[in-house]
């Protein structure tokens, strides 16, 4: 539809899904952000040698490619749906979804551009596949999109 018609969300049904869950950081859940370099540099070492592929320590702990099995299922879901969709997940599963449907190679994915907070990516079908689309929720001199 026209993008005046987009959004009216009034009549769907959130479906929580355990797979757009944030990525765990194992044993290293409860370091504020940014402290990783300084507080485990052995781990931020070993991290930044493989983004995809390193998993965090501990209990729980997962990688990127943790992430691209975890969303398989979403990922074949949104391709079958012929409606507009809402995701809300993770800065993290976002780079997933969005590497998978624009094509980025794999080992791309993890250094995928997104600002973290309040924004809106958007995905828009087209003949060629997806193109994307970023909002500001909270646009200097425009009205918010949260706002009733």
């Amino acid at each position: 539809g026209e993008r005046g018609e987009r959004g009216d969300w009034s009549a769907s049904i959130p479906l929580p899904l355990k797979a757009l869950n944030e990525l765990c950081f194992g044993s290293l859940e409860s370091l504020p952000g940014g402290k990783l370099r300084h507080s485990f540099p052995e781990e931020y070492a070993a991290r930044a040698m493989d983004l995809l592929h390193y998993r965090y320590p501990g209990v729980g702990g997962e990688s990127y490619m943790d992430l691209v099995t975890n969303c398989r299922e979403v990922v074949l879901a949104l391709e079958r749906m012929r409606t507009d969709v809402a995701v809300v997940c993770d800065v993290a599963v976002a780079r997933v979804l969005l590497g998978y449907f624009t094509g980025t190679p794999i080992e791309q994915i993890p250094e995928i551009a997104i600002s973290p907070g309040l924004g809106l990516v958007e995905l828009v079908r087209g003949h060629s596949g997806f193109s994307i689309e970023h909002h500001d929720i909270f646009d200097v001199g425009r009205p918010s999109l949260l706002a009733s």
